[in-house]
């Protein structure tokens, strides 16, 4: 890892001597009209072998709830040092662009797309991404970072003949890396609400410390430009978190501030995710799932709304201390 990815979560922190690791780049795409989504991951895998590290791509769409995976060796993923740019074959990612060229036997995927003022995650030296110090912690199981909590898009994607018009629509980017996915977590994340420039991300996952665990939640909430960060090292409470049936009711307070999201999931595909560094596991992930969402400062409702267009993800049970 270089000495700029400890300070920046959007760069590259593994190299090709790291065994027992995964990273890898979550780009959500949703159009104008709200119709299509779909979502890309490059990454890297690098098992306790060599014969095991490889690079791969992810595609995962939302109105076909289809999803597959393309492997390329380890010595095609290249990535920028300073600023973050990746490259694996003939598909490009940034925060300005990405370009997408990939096929198999089942499916063709290609087209270009370009960012539009993506609201970009503040990096500071003592806070380099949404874990702030936890960054830093060198025996974490898994890190994550925001990379744009928003942006809009220009461009077309061509999946197997169809044709998906991004002009207008918008985009969201974050990413993981480290050994192996939670036991346990609710992630969830939508832009599309009827109010400009808003979006809304949380995370809560069981996390292993020092020999026992913790339930901690990571939450972003954009609105009216401002960023709302709610987190366990700020001091965030999880009073609440219901995973049963297809709704899932989270409630957090922080200071001044309390939380109440009401999430209905729908169908989704499933994607890989990483054991030990290796991709062998099986995640179910929906990019058609609604979150309900309500703010309150003090007993002001800072914000109501409905996020459509939903990424969402519930894996294991969470528990909380009494």
């Amino acid at each position: 890892m270089s000495l700029g990815a400890l300070f920046n979560s959007y760069l590259y922190h593994g190299n090709s001597l790291k065994k027992r690791f995964f990273e890898g780049w979550y780009f959500k795409f949703v159009d104008k009209r709200k119709e299509k989504s779909f979502a890309v991951i490059p990454g890297v895998s690098t098992g306790s072998s060599k014969n095991e590290s490889h690079s791969f791509i992810q595609f995962l769409s939302g109105n076909r709830n289809e999803s597959g995976n393309f492997t390329y060796p380890f010595k095609d993923f290249h990535s920028d040092t300073k600023r973050f740019a990746v490259e694996i074959v003939d598909n490009y990612f940034s925060t300005e662009r990405v370009s997408l060229n990939m096929k198999n036997e089942k499916v063709k995927i290609a087209g270009e797309i370009k960012i539009i003022h993506p609201y970009l995650w503040p990096v500071r030296f003592y806070s380099p991404g949404i874990m702030g110090p936890f960054s830093f912690a060198p025996f974490m199981e898994c890190y994550h970072g925001v990379v744009s909590m928003d942006h809009s898009l220009e461009g077309e994607v061509e999946v197997s003949g169809e044709v998906i018009n991004l002009y207008g629509g918008k985009g969201y980017i974050e990413k993981d890396w480290g050994r192996s996915f939670p036991e346990a977590w609710v992630w969830m994340q939508s832009n599309n609400f009827d109010h400009a420039r808003t979006s809304f991300m949380l995370s809560i996952a069981t996390i292993p410390w020092l020999g026992r665990s913790f339930t901690g939640c990571l939450c972003a909430f954009l609105c009216k430009g401002e960023l709302y960060r709610f987190t366990t090292y700020k001091g965030a409470r999880i009073n609440r978190v219901d995973t049963s049936g297809d709704r899932i009711s989270v409630d957090l307070k922080q200071r001044e501030f309390t939380i109440h999201v009401d999430a209905r999931k729908t169908s989704g595909a499933q994607l890989i995710s990483p054991v030990q560094g290796t991709m062998s596991g099986k995640i179910d992930e929906s990019l058609t799932s609604e979150i309900h969402l309500k703010v309150y400062e003090g007993n002001t409702l800072l914000f109501e709304g409905t996020g459509t267009n939903s990424g969402l993800e519930a894996v294991g049970k969470l528990k909380l201390k009494d």
